[in-house]
Protein backbone atom coordinates (compact mmCIF):
# COMPACT_ATOMS: atom_id res chain seq x y z
CA UNK A 1 0.00 0.00 0.00
CA UNK A 2 1.36 3.39 -1.29
CA UNK A 3 1.79 6.39 1.35
CA UNK A 4 -1.14 7.83 -0.76
CA UNK A 5 -3.50 5.14 -0.37
CA UNK A 6 -3.03 4.71 3.31
CA UNK A 7 -3.89 8.31 3.59
CA UNK A 8 -7.00 8.08 1.25
CA UNK A 9 -8.03 5.00 3.30
CA UNK A 10 -7.89 6.81 6.61
CA UNK A 11 -9.97 9.81 4.67
CA UNK A 12 -12.33 7.62 4.33
CA UNK A 13 -12.70 6.32 8.01
CA UNK A 14 -13.92 9.97 9.11
CA UNK A 15 -17.90 10.16 8.96
CA UNK A 16 -19.13 12.54 6.69
CA UNK A 17 -21.46 15.52 7.84
CA UNK A 18 -24.50 14.04 5.98
CA UNK A 19 -24.15 10.19 7.32
CA UNK A 20 -25.50 9.05 10.84
CA UNK A 21 -23.21 7.80 13.51
CA UNK A 22 -24.32 4.42 13.24
CA UNK A 23 -23.63 3.73 9.22
CA UNK A 24 -20.31 5.70 9.81
CA UNK A 25 -19.52 2.97 12.48
CA UNK A 26 -20.30 -0.16 10.17
CA UNK A 27 -18.78 0.82 7.44
CA UNK A 28 -16.07 1.77 9.32
CA UNK A 29 -15.64 -1.97 10.43
CA UNK A 30 -16.17 -2.86 7.33
CA UNK A 31 -13.46 -1.19 5.42
CA UNK A 32 -11.15 -2.10 8.42
CA UNK A 33 -11.43 -5.69 8.40
CA UNK A 34 -11.41 -5.84 5.16
CA UNK A 35 -7.77 -4.01 4.87
CA UNK A 36 -6.31 -6.38 7.25
CA UNK A 37 -7.90 -9.61 5.33
CA UNK A 38 -5.84 -7.73 2.11
CA UNK A 39 -3.16 -7.14 3.91
CA UNK A 40 -2.83 -10.49 5.51
CA UNK A 41 -3.28 -12.11 2.56
CA UNK A 42 -0.80 -10.62 0.59
CA UNK A 43 1.92 -11.10 3.25
CA UNK A 44 0.96 -14.90 3.42
CA UNK A 45 1.32 -14.76 -0.52
CA UNK A 46 5.08 -13.32 -0.01
CA UNK A 47 6.15 -15.13 2.98
CA UNK A 48 6.79 -19.34 2.85
CA UNK A 49 4.33 -21.51 4.51
CA UNK A 50 4.69 -21.88 7.99
CA UNK A 51 4.09 -25.42 9.69
CA UNK A 52 0.14 -25.86 11.05
CA UNK A 53 0.34 -25.25 15.08
CA UNK A 54 -1.68 -27.38 16.94
CA UNK A 55 -5.41 -26.19 17.57
CA UNK A 56 -6.47 -23.76 19.71
CA UNK A 57 -3.66 -21.89 18.75
CA UNK A 58 -3.75 -20.47 15.42
CA UNK A 59 -5.47 -16.83 15.75
CA UNK A 60 -2.03 -16.22 18.11
CA UNK A 61 -0.25 -17.95 15.15
CA UNK A 62 -1.32 -15.17 13.04
CA UNK A 63 -0.32 -12.65 15.13
CA UNK A 64 3.28 -13.66 15.86
CA UNK A 65 3.87 -12.29 12.35
CA UNK A 66 2.21 -9.14 12.25
CA UNK A 67 4.20 -5.60 12.91
CA UNK A 68 1.02 -4.50 14.50
CA UNK A 69 0.61 -7.61 16.74
CA UNK A 70 1.78 -7.26 20.34
CA UNK A 71 4.38 -9.03 21.38
CA UNK A 72 3.32 -12.66 22.30
CA UNK A 73 3.32 -13.13 26.86
CA UNK A 74 5.69 -15.60 27.84
CA UNK A 75 5.11 -18.92 29.46
CA UNK A 76 4.77 -18.60 32.75
CA UNK A 77 7.06 -20.40 35.23
CA UNK A 78 5.63 -22.90 38.23
CA UNK A 79 6.80 -22.18 41.81
CA UNK A 80 7.20 -25.00 44.37
CA UNK A 81 3.95 -24.54 45.44
CA UNK A 82 1.92 -25.59 42.24
CA UNK A 83 1.38 -21.36 41.46
CA UNK A 84 2.45 -19.56 38.29
CA UNK A 85 4.42 -16.58 38.31
CA UNK A 86 5.38 -14.03 35.45
CA UNK A 87 9.27 -13.61 34.85
CA UNK A 88 10.00 -10.26 34.20
CA UNK A 89 13.27 -10.09 31.70
CA UNK A 90 13.84 -6.95 33.70
CA UNK A 91 14.14 -8.27 37.32
CA UNK A 92 16.67 -11.30 37.86
CA UNK A 93 14.97 -14.24 39.84
CA UNK A 94 16.10 -14.48 43.77
CA UNK A 95 16.36 -18.05 45.21
CA UNK A 96 14.29 -17.73 47.95
CA UNK A 97 16.10 -18.01 51.72
CA UNK A 98 15.93 -21.16 53.54
CA UNK A 99 13.30 -21.90 55.87
CA UNK A 100 14.97 -21.16 59.32
CA UNK A 101 13.84 -24.05 61.77
CA UNK A 102 11.97 -23.21 64.88
CA UNK A 103 14.55 -24.36 67.13
CA UNK A 104 16.86 -22.02 65.43
CA UNK A 105 14.21 -19.10 65.91
CA UNK A 106 13.69 -19.32 69.52
CA UNK A 107 17.57 -19.64 69.66
CA UNK A 108 17.52 -16.31 68.08
CA UNK A 109 14.55 -15.11 70.06
CA UNK A 110 16.20 -16.02 73.72
CA UNK A 111 20.12 -15.95 72.99
CA UNK A 112 20.75 -17.26 76.22
CA UNK A 113 19.30 -21.23 75.32
CA UNK A 114 22.65 -21.11 73.51
CA UNK A 115 24.73 -20.70 77.03
CA UNK A 116 22.44 -23.16 78.44
CA UNK A 117 22.64 -25.66 75.47
CA UNK A 118 26.29 -25.21 75.49
CA UNK A 119 26.51 -26.10 79.19
CA UNK A 120 23.95 -29.11 78.91
CA UNK A 121 26.43 -30.37 76.05
CA UNK A 122 29.76 -29.73 78.26
CA UNK A 123 27.90 -31.78 81.49
CA UNK A 124 26.83 -34.37 79.67
CA UNK A 125 30.30 -34.74 77.99
CA UNK A 126 31.57 -34.64 81.60
CA UNK A 127 28.74 -37.04 82.84
CA UNK A 128 30.45 -39.55 79.84
CA UNK A 129 34.34 -39.28 80.66
CA UNK A 130 33.27 -39.80 84.42
CA UNK A 131 30.86 -42.92 83.49
CA UNK A 132 34.19 -44.30 80.89
CA UNK A 133 36.25 -43.92 83.52
CA UNK A 134 34.36 -45.98 86.19
CA UNK A 135 33.73 -48.46 83.68
CA UNK A 136 37.39 -48.78 83.05
CA UNK A 137 38.92 -48.79 86.56
CA UNK A 138 35.88 -51.05 87.60
CA UNK A 139 37.52 -53.35 84.36
CA UNK A 140 40.92 -52.96 85.65
CA UNK A 141 39.93 -54.17 89.09
CA UNK A 142 38.00 -56.65 87.99
CA UNK A 143 40.76 -58.02 85.42
CA UNK A 144 43.27 -58.16 88.72
CA UNK A 145 41.08 -59.80 90.68
CA UNK A 146 40.53 -62.37 88.30
CA UNK A 147 44.35 -63.11 87.57
CA UNK A 148 45.18 -62.88 91.62
CA UNK A 149 42.47 -65.53 92.06
CA UNK A 150 42.94 -67.47 89.29
CA UNK A 151 47.17 -68.17 90.35
CA UNK A 152 45.96 -68.18 93.96
CA UNK A 153 43.21 -71.11 93.09
CA UNK A 154 46.09 -73.42 91.38
CA UNK A 155 48.96 -71.93 93.32
CA UNK A 156 51.38 -70.32 90.40
CA UNK A 157 53.68 -68.65 91.58
CA UNK A 158 54.09 -68.71 95.01
CA UNK A 159 56.60 -69.14 97.13
CA UNK A 160 57.53 -72.73 98.91
CA UNK A 161 56.59 -72.03 102.73
CA UNK A 162 55.11 -74.12 104.78
CA UNK A 163 52.60 -72.80 107.85
CA UNK A 164 50.85 -75.01 110.51
CA UNK A 165 47.29 -74.40 110.84
CA UNK A 166 44.81 -74.85 113.16
CA UNK A 167 41.12 -75.31 112.06
CA UNK A 168 38.57 -75.01 115.08
CA UNK A 169 35.80 -77.00 115.93
CA UNK A 170 32.60 -75.04 114.37
CA UNK A 171 34.83 -72.53 111.84
CA UNK A 172 32.44 -71.41 109.87
CA UNK A 173 33.90 -71.74 105.91
CA UNK A 174 34.61 -67.86 106.01
CA UNK A 175 36.57 -68.34 109.15
CA UNK A 176 38.47 -71.19 107.56
CA UNK A 177 39.42 -68.89 104.94
CA UNK A 178 40.60 -66.18 106.83
CA UNK A 179 42.39 -68.60 108.51
CA UNK A 180 44.26 -69.26 105.85
CA UNK A 181 44.51 -65.64 104.21
CA UNK A 182 46.15 -64.65 107.75
CA UNK A 183 48.93 -67.73 107.93
CA UNK A 184 49.45 -66.78 104.35
CA UNK A 185 48.29 -70.18 102.38
CA UNK A 186 46.12 -68.24 100.31
CA UNK A 187 45.84 -64.82 98.79
CA UNK A 188 41.99 -64.25 97.94
CA UNK A 189 39.40 -65.33 101.07
CA UNK A 190 36.70 -64.89 98.84
CA UNK A 191 37.72 -66.67 95.89
CA UNK A 192 38.47 -70.02 97.87
CA UNK A 193 35.11 -69.13 99.78
CA UNK A 194 33.59 -69.49 96.28
CA UNK A 195 35.14 -72.15 94.79
CA UNK A 196 34.68 -74.35 97.64
CA UNK A 197 30.94 -74.13 97.88
CA UNK A 198 31.15 -74.66 93.49
CA UNK A 199 32.69 -77.92 95.13
CA UNK A 200 30.29 -78.06 97.36
CA UNK A 201 33.39 -78.41 100.11
CA UNK A 202 31.94 -76.30 102.94
CA UNK A 203 30.36 -78.84 105.18
CA UNK A 204 33.66 -81.73 104.41
CA UNK A 205 36.39 -79.40 105.75
CA UNK A 206 37.43 -81.28 109.45
CA UNK A 207 38.55 -79.27 112.17
CA UNK A 208 42.32 -79.83 113.65
CA UNK A 209 46.14 -79.05 112.95
CA UNK A 210 47.75 -79.12 110.07
CA UNK A 211 50.48 -78.15 107.83
CA UNK A 212 50.41 -76.52 104.60
CA UNK A 213 52.21 -75.08 101.97
CA UNK A 214 51.84 -71.76 100.74
CA UNK A 215 52.11 -72.80 96.83
CA UNK A 216 49.46 -75.55 97.53
CA UNK A 217 46.52 -74.95 95.32
CA UNK A 218 43.05 -74.70 96.53
CA UNK A 219 41.84 -78.55 95.69
CA UNK A 220 45.27 -79.52 96.84
CA UNK A 221 44.01 -77.84 100.19
CA UNK A 222 40.70 -79.55 100.37
CA UNK A 223 42.60 -82.88 100.16
CA UNK A 224 44.63 -82.58 102.95
CA UNK A 225 41.40 -80.63 105.16
CA UNK A 226 39.30 -83.19 104.16
CA UNK A 227 41.74 -86.33 103.95
CA UNK A 228 42.57 -85.69 107.24
CA UNK A 229 41.35 -88.71 109.46
CA UNK A 230 39.60 -87.07 112.62
CA UNK A 231 40.58 -90.56 114.45
CA UNK A 232 44.40 -90.17 113.58
CA UNK A 233 46.14 -90.08 117.29
CA UNK A 234 47.90 -86.94 117.70
CA UNK A 235 50.43 -85.95 120.21
CA UNK A 236 51.37 -82.43 122.08
CA UNK A 237 55.12 -82.44 123.06
CA UNK A 238 57.23 -79.86 125.48
CA UNK A 239 60.51 -78.52 124.53
CA UNK A 240 62.50 -76.46 126.48
CA UNK A 241 64.52 -73.47 126.00
CA UNK A 242 68.40 -74.69 125.75
CA UNK A 243 67.41 -77.81 124.14
CA UNK A 244 69.70 -78.97 121.01
CA UNK A 245 68.59 -80.08 117.96
CA UNK A 246 69.92 -83.39 118.56
CA UNK A 247 67.88 -83.58 121.55
CA UNK A 248 64.63 -82.42 119.79
CA UNK A 249 65.54 -85.24 117.26
CA UNK A 250 65.46 -87.95 119.95
CA UNK A 251 62.30 -86.39 121.74
CA UNK A 252 60.41 -86.64 118.56
CA UNK A 253 62.04 -90.45 117.86
CA UNK A 254 60.72 -91.69 121.47
CA UNK A 255 57.39 -90.13 120.75
CA UNK A 256 56.41 -91.78 117.45
CA UNK A 257 56.32 -88.66 115.73
CA UNK A 258 59.43 -89.36 113.33
CA UNK A 259 62.77 -90.68 113.68
CA UNK A 260 65.94 -89.05 114.50
CA UNK A 261 68.17 -89.51 111.32
CA UNK A 262 65.87 -88.40 109.26
CA UNK A 263 65.24 -85.34 111.54
CA UNK A 264 68.66 -84.49 112.07
CA UNK A 265 69.38 -85.53 107.97
CA UNK A 266 66.52 -82.41 107.68
CA UNK A 267 67.74 -80.15 110.00
CA UNK A 268 71.32 -80.35 108.11
CA UNK A 269 70.15 -79.38 104.79
CA UNK A 270 66.58 -78.40 104.43
CA UNK A 271 65.62 -74.85 103.61
CA UNK A 272 62.08 -73.24 103.80
CA UNK A 273 62.49 -69.89 102.12
CA UNK A 274 61.92 -67.53 104.94
CA UNK A 275 63.23 -64.04 105.09
CA UNK A 276 65.56 -64.42 107.76
CA UNK A 277 67.64 -67.68 106.42
CA UNK A 278 69.94 -65.30 104.41
CA UNK A 279 70.65 -63.61 108.14
CA UNK A 280 71.73 -67.61 109.38
CA UNK A 281 75.47 -67.94 109.62
CA UNK A 282 77.61 -69.32 106.46
CA UNK A 283 80.82 -70.76 108.21
CA UNK A 284 81.76 -73.59 107.02
CA UNK A 285 81.99 -75.60 110.96
CA UNK A 286 78.53 -74.68 111.90
CA UNK A 287 77.80 -78.23 113.22
CA UNK A 288 74.07 -78.03 112.47
CA UNK A 289 72.71 -75.37 110.09
CA UNK A 290 69.27 -74.63 111.84
CA UNK A 291 70.67 -75.24 115.90
CA UNK A 292 69.15 -71.86 117.31
CA UNK A 293 66.18 -71.66 115.28
CA UNK A 294 63.99 -74.55 116.32
CA UNK A 295 61.93 -71.89 118.69
CA UNK A 296 60.97 -73.62 121.86
CA UNK A 297 57.56 -74.44 122.73
CA UNK A 298 54.48 -76.79 123.11
CA UNK A 299 53.46 -78.41 119.51
CA UNK A 300 51.01 -81.18 118.55
CA UNK A 301 51.79 -83.01 116.08
CA UNK A 302 50.59 -86.14 114.17
CA UNK A 303 52.25 -89.98 114.78
CA UNK A 304 54.25 -90.82 111.98
CA UNK A 305 55.06 -87.04 110.39
CA UNK A 306 57.18 -85.99 108.14
CA UNK A 307 60.37 -84.08 109.16
CA UNK A 308 60.55 -81.58 107.43
CA UNK A 309 56.61 -80.72 108.44
CA UNK A 310 57.57 -81.47 112.29
CA UNK A 311 60.36 -78.47 111.56
CA UNK A 312 58.24 -76.11 109.67
CA UNK A 313 56.28 -75.81 113.23
CA UNK A 314 59.40 -74.79 115.00
CA UNK A 315 60.38 -72.60 112.45
CA UNK A 316 57.41 -70.28 111.53
CA UNK A 317 56.88 -70.09 115.06
CA UNK A 318 60.37 -68.46 115.23
CA UNK A 319 59.61 -66.42 112.39
CA UNK A 320 56.70 -65.12 114.02
CA UNK A 321 58.88 -64.07 117.15
CA UNK A 322 61.47 -62.06 116.14
CA UNK A 323 59.45 -59.18 115.66
CA UNK A 324 60.68 -55.57 113.51
CA UNK A 325 61.47 -54.29 116.59
CA UNK A 326 64.77 -57.13 117.69
CA UNK A 327 65.86 -56.67 114.01
CA UNK A 328 65.85 -52.26 114.75
CA UNK A 329 67.80 -53.02 118.15
CA UNK A 330 70.14 -55.14 116.25
CA UNK A 331 71.14 -52.04 113.79
CA UNK A 332 72.24 -50.07 117.01
CA UNK A 333 74.03 -52.18 118.46
CA UNK A 334 75.95 -53.18 115.18
CA UNK A 335 75.17 -57.05 115.41
CA UNK A 336 73.68 -59.74 113.13
CA UNK A 337 70.67 -61.92 113.17
CA UNK A 338 73.11 -65.03 113.22
CA UNK A 339 75.20 -63.50 116.63
CA UNK A 340 71.97 -62.17 118.79
CA UNK A 341 71.29 -65.77 118.44
CA UNK A 342 74.59 -67.37 118.89
CA UNK A 343 74.74 -65.05 122.02
CA UNK A 344 71.38 -65.68 123.35
CA UNK A 345 72.15 -69.67 123.23
CA UNK A 346 75.45 -68.79 125.30
CA UNK A 347 73.24 -67.30 128.05
CA UNK A 348 70.52 -69.34 127.66
CA UNK A 349 72.62 -71.96 128.50
CA UNK A 350 74.88 -70.08 131.22
CA UNK A 351 71.30 -68.66 133.52
CA UNK A 352 67.96 -69.63 133.43
CA UNK A 353 66.77 -65.93 135.69
CA UNK A 354 66.03 -63.29 133.48
CA UNK A 355 68.11 -61.05 135.85
CA UNK A 356 71.00 -63.67 135.38
CA UNK A 357 70.95 -63.53 131.88
CA UNK A 358 70.63 -59.90 131.71
CA UNK A 359 74.09 -59.52 134.01
CA UNK A 360 75.83 -62.32 132.40
CA UNK A 361 74.67 -61.04 128.82
CA UNK A 362 76.17 -57.63 130.36
CA UNK A 363 79.87 -59.74 130.95
CA UNK A 364 80.12 -60.78 127.13
CA UNK A 365 79.15 -57.17 125.59
CA UNK A 366 81.59 -55.99 127.43
CA UNK A 367 84.23 -58.20 126.48
CA UNK A 368 83.00 -58.08 123.09
CA UNK A 369 83.45 -54.14 123.47
CA UNK A 370 86.35 -52.84 121.50
CA UNK A 371 89.68 -52.33 123.62
CA UNK A 372 87.99 -54.92 126.51
CA UNK A 373 91.70 -56.23 126.90
CA UNK A 374 89.60 -59.86 127.59
CA UNK A 375 88.64 -60.73 123.76
CA UNK A 376 87.78 -64.44 124.84
CA UNK A 377 84.36 -65.40 126.64
CA UNK A 378 85.48 -68.16 128.28
CA UNK A 379 82.21 -69.65 128.66
CA UNK A 380 82.32 -73.07 130.19
CA UNK A 381 78.72 -74.44 128.06
CA UNK A 382 80.84 -73.66 124.36
CA UNK A 383 83.13 -75.98 125.41
CA UNK A 384 80.30 -78.44 126.48
CA UNK A 385 78.51 -78.03 123.59
CA UNK A 386 81.87 -79.58 121.46
CA UNK A 387 82.58 -82.09 123.79
CA UNK A 388 78.68 -83.43 123.81
CA UNK A 389 77.85 -82.74 120.37
CA UNK A 390 79.91 -82.63 117.57
CA UNK A 391 83.15 -84.59 119.16
CA UNK A 392 82.01 -87.68 119.74
CA UNK A 393 81.11 -87.66 115.71
CA UNK A 394 84.38 -85.89 114.50
CA UNK A 395 87.02 -87.66 116.46
CA UNK A 396 88.25 -90.04 114.07
CA UNK A 397 89.33 -87.15 111.71
CA UNK A 398 92.14 -85.38 114.31
CA UNK A 399 92.18 -82.40 112.35
CA UNK A 400 88.62 -81.69 111.30
CA UNK A 401 87.97 -82.54 114.82
CA UNK A 402 90.05 -79.67 115.80
CA UNK A 403 88.91 -77.40 113.25
CA UNK A 404 85.53 -77.73 115.47
CA UNK A 405 87.31 -77.30 118.90
CA UNK A 406 88.71 -73.88 118.19
CA UNK A 407 85.56 -72.64 116.44
CA UNK A 408 83.02 -73.46 119.24
CA UNK A 409 85.13 -73.52 122.27
CA UNK A 410 85.43 -69.70 123.49
CA UNK A 411 88.74 -70.39 126.06
CA UNK A 412 90.48 -70.35 122.30
CA UNK A 413 87.82 -68.83 119.82
CA UNK A 414 87.94 -65.52 120.32
CA UNK A 415 84.96 -63.77 120.38
CA UNK A 416 81.42 -65.42 120.04
CA UNK A 417 81.02 -69.16 118.86
CA UNK A 418 80.80 -70.21 114.96
CA UNK A 419 76.92 -70.92 115.63
CA UNK A 420 74.37 -71.19 117.76
CA UNK A 421 74.82 -73.76 120.79
CA UNK A 422 71.46 -74.74 121.53
CA UNK A 423 67.76 -73.27 120.56
CA UNK A 424 67.14 -70.03 122.83
CA UNK A 425 63.70 -68.74 124.18
CA UNK A 426 63.18 -65.38 124.16
CA UNK A 427 63.94 -64.09 127.32
CA UNK A 428 67.43 -65.11 126.10
CA UNK A 429 67.02 -63.52 123.02
CA UNK A 430 65.91 -59.98 124.72
CA UNK A 431 68.61 -60.25 127.13
CA UNK A 432 71.25 -60.55 124.19
CA UNK A 433 69.63 -57.50 122.85
CA UNK A 434 68.89 -55.59 126.05
CA UNK A 435 72.42 -56.00 128.38
CA UNK A 436 71.89 -54.83 131.82
CA UNK A 437 74.40 -51.78 131.86
CA UNK A 438 77.39 -52.72 134.18
CA UNK A 439 80.74 -52.98 134.26
CA UNK A 440 80.98 -56.60 134.92
CA UNK A 441 83.58 -58.66 133.13
CA UNK A 442 83.50 -62.09 135.01
CA UNK A 443 81.08 -64.32 137.10
CA UNK A 444 81.12 -67.81 138.58
CA UNK A 445 78.27 -69.47 139.80
CA UNK A 446 78.02 -72.29 142.92
CA UNK A 447 76.41 -75.74 143.05
CA UNK A 448 72.56 -74.08 143.56
CA UNK A 449 72.84 -71.78 140.56
CA UNK A 450 73.82 -68.94 142.14
CA UNK A 451 75.95 -66.06 140.37
CA UNK A 452 78.68 -64.23 141.45
CA UNK A 453 79.70 -61.11 139.47
CA UNK A 454 82.86 -59.28 139.12
CA UNK A 455 84.76 -55.89 137.54
CA UNK A 456 88.20 -57.56 138.44
CA UNK A 457 90.49 -60.93 138.75
CA UNK A 458 90.94 -60.07 142.09
CA UNK A 459 87.18 -59.87 142.97
CA UNK A 460 86.60 -62.73 140.35
CA UNK A 461 89.19 -64.99 142.58
CA UNK A 462 87.42 -63.76 145.56
CA UNK A 463 83.99 -64.75 144.08
CA UNK A 464 85.50 -68.22 143.06
CA UNK A 465 85.99 -69.04 146.57
CA UNK A 466 82.76 -68.02 148.15
CA UNK A 467 81.06 -70.51 145.14
CA UNK A 468 83.13 -73.25 146.76
CA UNK A 469 84.54 -73.98 143.36
CA UNK A 470 88.18 -73.26 144.01
CA UNK A 471 90.60 -76.03 143.93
Amino acid sequence: MSNKEFEDFFKDLEPKDNSPAEDSAEDSEFVFSSFFEDNTSARRESEPEEPVRPSGREDESSFENDIFAPPPPEEDEEDENGAFSPVSEEEPYIEPAPEIPEEDKRLKRNPSSKKKKRANTLYNSLITVIWVSVVLAVSVFIASFALSSINDLVGFSKESREYEIVIPEGATLGEIADILKEKGVIDEPFAFEVYARVKNMQERLAPGTYTLNSNLGYDQIFQVLRKRDTAKETISLTFYEGMTVSEIAKKLDENGVCGYDEFMAAVDTETFEYEFESMMGTNEYIYHKWEGYLFPDTYEFYLNTSPRSVMAKFIDNFNSKIIAEYYERMQELGMSLDEVITMASVIQSEAAKKEDMELVSSVFHNRLASGSGLPYLQSDVTYFYYRDEIEPYVSDDEELDNAYHTSYDTYYKKGLPVGPICNPGITAIEAALYPENSNYYYFVTDADGNFYFASTMAEHEANIVKAGRAG
